[in-house]
């Protein structure tokens, strides 16, 4: 069985949790809008690690690190030569404006 079948299966037996883990990492971004990461839906990402044994709770603050991860560029990916936007950002933006 792939990843993404896990991940429908553990959605499938774990959605409400995935729900309640969704709202409460919503939450933690503090009203901004979460851009689509490409991949795994997040509901499904959130079903699998409550399906592997987090808590909701914890689901939330992995989604949350998972996220940061995927917003912050090493610095010799920057290129200075654009000022308009964020260097130290990726096109999947932050999911929280605290500390930019």
């Amino acid at each position: 069985m792939g990843i993404y079948d896990q991940a429908a299966q553990a959605f499938r037996a774990h959605k409400d949790e995935a729900i309640a883990a969704f709202g409460l990492y919503r939450s933690y971004c503090g009203g901004t809008t979460l851009p689509r990461v490409p991949g795994m839906d997040t509901y499904d990402r959130l079903a699998l690690r409550i399906a592997n044994g987090k808590t909701v709770e914890q689901a939330a603050a992995c989604e949350y690190a998972y996220r940061w991860h995927l917003a912050i560029r090493a610095p010799d990916q920057f290129r200075w030569d654009r000022p308009a936007r964020n260097e130290a950002c990726t096109v999947f933006g932050t999911p929280h404006t605290i500390g930019m």
